[in-house]
């Protein structure tokens, strides 16, 4: 296993997790993000279904040999859309404005960002 196949497997790890825990206890999640103005319940459990059709393209594409470029760089591109969205979030002190929700989605960006940014590079360096 390459490197890039590793970076996707722990991408789809994380979305598998955190996919989980959105769907399967979002009153928690949902409380532990916000003090006020809470998401709503059906908007988690939905972005918890696509991180796990997401987790599972990862996958899917962590396995294949060469890993397609074209595909890579979607992915990279979905990283760094989730990274501008937390960011907006954070900025605007809605869905996530508790301090431990801070804090939690500030690491989750900057992993993902990290996907990302691994993601990239291994597209511009194989174009």
């Amino acid at each position: 296993m390459n490197q890039i196949n590793l970076i996707l497997k722990l991408n789809a790890l994380s979305c598998l997790l955190f996919g989980a825990l959105f769907v399967f206890i979002p009153e928690t999640i949902i409380a532990f993000l916000a003090d006020n103005n809470h998401m709503p319940k059906l908007v988690l459990v939905a972005l918890g279904v696509v991180l796990n059709l997401w987790g599972m393209l990862l996958i899917w594409l962590s396995n294949r040999e060469p890993v397609p470029n074209v595909l890579l760089l979607i992915v990279a591109m979905g990283d760094f859309l989730w990274v501008a969205a937390t960011v907006v979030l954070l900025l605007i002190q809605v869905w996530v404005n508790s301090s431990n929700g801070i804090a939690a989605a500030g690491l989750v960006a900057m992993l993902v960002g990290w996907f990302g940014l691994q993601q990239f590079q291994h597209y511009r360096n194989n174009k």
